[in-house]
């Protein structure tokens, strides 16, 4: 059963859209002259990350997924539909057998698990149990949409780094704002902390880390393939790493996205289906 959950909750937590178009590729003139590239100050790369962030009001989606936690190994396939701010639903198949259906909202979690002919509902709590790490709404949305995370946009708190092939900025998850405040301590304390690694060029995020300094936990998501999709530009090649108690590695490939104003989430609870507590 644990084994069962732990895939029907995975690609929610892991999950991004992508249609097939044709690759956006730097020729290798403009790779050559990525170590000349000059250093950008702060304030110029926070605004060329919300200059890329993905404005949309749905998202429809297709991917399949390769998992690993610890020495297990997981293959599934599922379909998305994520409204911003609001929901995020997903169908996830095993061998073209739908196996259970996920819906997430800013509070709350709820799964249909069609094996066992149970529901469940609750809060992020059971999640971030299975997972020993600290996972919201927030959190899982920009994951999918190959985002970062919501950052204290204070560019007077950040750093910036140019290593000579990529720019780095270093910021606290704005959720951990008022702690700080509260704490009166700098970015280099003892709370949350997000690294953003952007392209060089075209200034997009090719890696996200979010680091735990208390508890020793990172979570990583590496973006690549970026390919134009309705003018826009999406990473189709994704992994996650989770390093807690377990170790949790994630390999998506994304087939099709389309970009809607409205959208359907058939999440429908059967009567004869118990619920259950976890």
């Amino acid at each position: 059963m644990k084994k069962l959950l732990l895939l029907t909750l995975a690609p929610i937590l892991f999950a991004i859209a992508c249609k097939t178009t044709s690759k956006v590729q730097q020729s290798e003139q403009t790779k050559a002259s990525v170590p000349s590239l000059k250093k950008e100050n702060v304030r110029t790369l926070a605004s060329k990350i919300k200059s890329n962030e993905l404005n949309y009001t749905w998202i429809s989606a297709h991917t399949s997924v390769d998992m690993d936690i610890d020495s297990e190994h997981y293959s599934f396939s599922g379909n998305l539909r994520m409204r911003k701010d609001s929901l995020i639903w997903m169908s996830i198949s095993k061998l073209g057998i739908k196996v259970a259906q996920i819906m997430l909202t800013e509070d709350s979690a709820m799964r249909i698990d069609y094996i066992h002919d149970v529901y469940s509902k609750g809060d992020y709590s059971f999640i971030n149990s299975k997972l020993d790490n600290d996972v919201d709404f927030e959190m899982v949305q920009s994951v999918m949409a190959g985002s970062s995370m919501e950052f204290y946009n204070d560019t007077s708190k950040m750093k910036s780094y140019f290593d000579g092939k990529q720019y780095i900025i270093s910021t606290i998850r704005k959720r951990h704002l008022k702690r700080v405040i509260y704490r009166n301590k700098p970015f280099h304390s003892k709370d949350d902390g997000q690294f953003i690694f952007l392209d060089p060029v075209d200034f997009h995020i090719t890696h996200v880390r979010v680091e735990d300094f208390v508890n020793h936990r990172t979570f990583d998501a590496f973006y690549s393939d970026y390919q134009k999709v309705d003018s826009v530009m999406f990473p189709c090649h994704i992994q996650y790493q989770i390093k807690a108690e377990k170790l949790i590695k994630v390999d998506m490939q994304y087939k099709k996205v389309a970009f809607k104003p409205t959208e359907e989430t058939p999440f429908t609870i059967p009567k004869k289906y118990d619920r259950v507590q976890y």
